[in-house]
């Protein structure tokens, strides 16, 4: 028995519901029996019977290297993403009165994880040549998620999250409301997407097994591709995901080693 759980992206339900039957299916096609995940992720992705996950490239950099095996990227078609690249926009209210970063200086910031590398490390890294002293935002809001953090700009709780372009193109196509009332003020630079992973202990026989049973799910599933909105998975190595601590050391070399 393996276990296999795709849920980084929720809401909306059709997504989340289509990253789940995307799972089952790779699982069937490998003649793979699933049991119940765990609830959590951080036991989810430590789970010596993984089969497949998704996971955060920064957590991915500074934690999960020694324990998983990189499996693929996916392709997105959303707006923001190129190949399996993708960027974070810097929202802001559309009542802001901010047309650059560097007005948002002594404004509260909203962030969904300080382990994530759309919510936290991008946006870290495009503060840091304007931090003073190591200091930028009033005020640093943990929100617990990408669909949180928007909420609180859009009840005036705080004045800028920055959101990567998948979770805001899902957003803004199927829960159009929870977008209403936002501005993109700018976007990161590109990020590898999130990518697939399974468990370290898995052959590289059996990873190349996975990345097959994706590209057959995703083509012979024309209604899964477009409710994801994905045109392919790229194979990837651990290289693919290291320019995320680069991006880290930098924001420290410009002594702006956390968000604040």
């Amino acid at each position: 028995m393996a276990v296999a759980a795709l849920t980084m992206y929720a809401p909306p339900t059709a997504v989340s519901n289509a990253y789940q039957e995307l799972a089952r299916e790779v699982a069937q096609r490998l003649g793979i029996p699933l049991e119940s995940p765990p609830p959590d992720l951080p036991t989810l992705w430590h789970h010596p019977q993984l089969l497949l996950a998704q996971t955060c490239g920064y957590p991915y950099v500074t934690e999960l290297r020694p324990t998983v095996k990189l499996v693929a990227a996916p392709r997105y078609t959303l707006p923001g993403c190129e190949g399996a690249t993708h960027c974070s926009f810097i929202l802001v209210p559309a009542s802001s009165a901010a047309t650059t970063l560097a007005d948002l200086r002594g404004k509260r910031v909203a962030m969904n994880s300080p382990d994530s590398n759309s919510g936290m490390n991008l946006l870290r890294l495009a503060v840091a040549p304007l931090a003073k002293q190591g200091r930028f935002f009033s005020q640093v809001v943990e929100s617990g998620s990408h669909a949180e953090s928007m909420a609180r700009l859009k009840q005036g709780r705080a004045d800028v999250a920055a959101v990567d372009a998948v979770t805001f193109g899902y957003l803004r196509r199927d829960l159009p409301e929870l977008v209403e009332g936002l501005r993109i003020l700018q976007r990161t630079r590109q990020s590898p997407t999130l990518p697939l992973i399974t468990a370290a202990g898995r052959t590289e026989q059996e990873v190349e097994g996975l990345r097959e049973a994706l590209a057959k799910t995703l083509a012979e599933r024309p209604d899964l591709a477009e409710i994801l909105a994905i045109q392919g998975f790229d194979a990837v190595d651990e290289g693919t995901y290291l320019p995320i601590l680069d991006w880290e050391h930098q924001a420290i070399e410009q002594n702006y080693p956390t968000i604040g």
